[in-house]
């Protein structure tokens, strides 16, 4: 019998699979050798004591039928056994995107037994890496190949975070558990913020890749798919290059927040779009060990078993999001003459610096258009003006905030960040409004935060897509048969693994067994 016992606290000092057997074995009133194995469920540091830390754990207790389970223990339910379907698929479905979306939902069809096409306008994720070394050291840029288009998506080149909010669990943990299966650490079935880091998720993709191929399924790269095929008003499949066509009436749409150009052509073939919230800002960055003195306090922040400290901070429709703890801050531009910031970090997560994007919501009625790709012009045009005064010094917080405060500048008007350039002529005054006073709330509340060792750069502007691709209940565009938009370019995830779930859902959805 296996059960589930919760709110099991001990000391970081003490953490241990022996001393977890101990706890589990007291908590079910037997003797320690009654518990048979003790396995993990969820664990998560509880860091708000600086003068001592605990782990907070669930954990699986594997014990004999004969225990008299007095205090309803809850049990662990057996995982229900895959559905049986019949393929109704006249023809072999598309995928476009090899992102999270994409490539869940090729591996959700052959899972099934069907084996899928898939369109990915990027290259392989080792050359994919080239190219953005090559940006990096030579300024050598490839539009289709870079920190945004390639395999494995933007998540690739980030910071591999597998935080959702979602609370489907069995389909979180189906995600978590075909990680894993592909070389992934188990630690991310059960840790509270689990993450892969850059380096590790590019050697998982590339197993999922050739495991794909050789189920059956095709993947080509450097594949953009520039239009739909669409007669009669039924969807017949896609064009690619501008050339080749690949007939199927099923198309799993997954192109990721990005893919402004295949946006542009929806909108011209009449799919429909609506534009939607997403959040501008900025990206700041200290030093590792101030975060961690700042989280961890003097007893614990040179402890290397919890590793770099995070943090999550919000007031006043700012928030910190994409939190990089011993990362670095990336150009994540995917396009010519705009520039575009990002966070990432490996799976160590052991460099000097730690950085986190500060941004403030924006409501579509900000965007100044009705149109549904309002969102996206507003996007291109602070990353033009960013990329247009671009220049390497960077601000420090602290003497941002000062200038404003000793009324030397007007507020919203002081060079900030890689972009030297006044601050309310990159972003609009309501995003620098919001942030201003967000940094004074900090400032008195955590000083280390707001401090000299604090660098603004700018901009962040890729928080998620500010398109939405209108989808039915069935998940079938609202307009057109046979089309299904996933993931966070369709405008229905925020992040590696809601965008996977939403790819799995859908493909049932399409078999009919959602």
């Amino acid at each position: 019998m296996q059960l589930i016992l919760h709110n099991i606290k001990i000391s970081l000092e003490e953490d241990s699979f022996s001393a977890y057997k101990i706890l589990a074995a007291k908590k079910l009133g037997m003797p320690e050798t009654g518990v048979q194995e003790i396995r993990i469920l969820k664990k998560s540091l509880d860091a708000r004591d600086k003068r001592q830390f605990y782990y907070n754990l669930s954990l699986v207790a594997t014990v004999s039928k004969r225990y008299k389970n007095k205090k309803n223990f809850p049990q662990l339910n057996e995982k229900p056994s895959k559905k049986e379907i019949i393929n109704t698929l006249k023809e072999r479905p598309v995928i476009v995107g090899f992102g999270p979306a994409g490539i869940f939902a090729a591996l959700t069809f052959l899972e099934y037994g069907i084996k899928p096409i898939i369109f990915e306008r990027g290259k392989k994720v080792e050359q994919r890496i080239k190219d953005i070394r090559d940006f990096e050291n030579s300024k050598i840029f490839n539009p289709e190949s870079n920190a945004q288009f390639g395999e494995g998506g933007a998540g690739t080149y980030s910071d591999g975070k597998l935080i959702t909010r979602i609370k489907e669990s069995g389909y979180v943990a189906k995600v978590l558990e075909t990680f894993i299966r592909f070389g992934a650490s188990e630690e991310i079935a059960y840790f509270n913020k689990p993450h892969l880091g850059t380096d590790q998720l590019c050697k998982i993709i590339k197993r999922i890749r050739e495991f794909i191929v050789q189920s059956g399924g095709e993947i080509h790269f450097q594949a953009k798919v520039t239009n739909l095929i669409i007669e009669n008003d039924s969807l017949k499949g896609v064009e690619v290059n501008g050339q080749q066509k690949c007939l199927s009436p099923t198309i799993v749409f997954a192109i990721g927040h990005s893919a402004r150009d295949t946006l542009q052509m929806l909108s011209a073939k009449g799919v429909g779009l609506e534009a939607k919230p997403f959040a501008l800002g900025v990206r700041i960055e200290h030093p590792a060990e101030l975060i961690n003195l700042m989280q961890y306090g003097e007893k614990y922040k040179d402890n290397q078993k919890i590793g770099p400290a995070d943090y999550s901070l919000a007031h006043g429709g700012v928030f910190s999001f994409c939190m990089c703890p011993g990362g670095e801050i990336v150009n994540a531009s995917s396009e010519n003459g705009g520039l575009a910031l990002n966070g990432m970090s490996n799976s160590q997560r052991n460099g000097q610096f730690s950085n986190s994007a500060i941004v403030a919501a924006v409501s579509v009625d900000d965007f100044g258009s009705s149109h549904p790709l309002a969102g996206i012009e507003l996007q291109k045009e602070i990353e033009v003006k960013a990329y247009k005064n671009w220049s390497a010094p960077a601000q420090n917080l602290l003497d941002y905030l000062n200038a404003i405060q000793s009324q030397k500048i007007r507020p919203n008007s002081y060079k900030m960040g890689t972009v030297s350039t006044e601050l309310n002529q990159l972003l609009p005054g309501f995003v620098t409004n919001k942030l201003i006073e967000a940094f004074k709330y900090w400032q008195q509340r955590l000083p280390m935060f707001v401090s000299d060792q604090a660098v603004l750069m700018a901009p962040e502007t890729r928080t998620s897509s500010p398109v939405r691709i209108l989808r039915s209940e069935k998940r079938e565009a609202i307009n057109l048969a046979g089309f299904y938009p996933v993931g966070e370019g369709a405008g229905y995830a925020g992040g590696i693994t809601s965008s996977a779930v939403d790819a799995i859902k859908t493909v049932e959805a399409i078999l009919g067994i959602l």
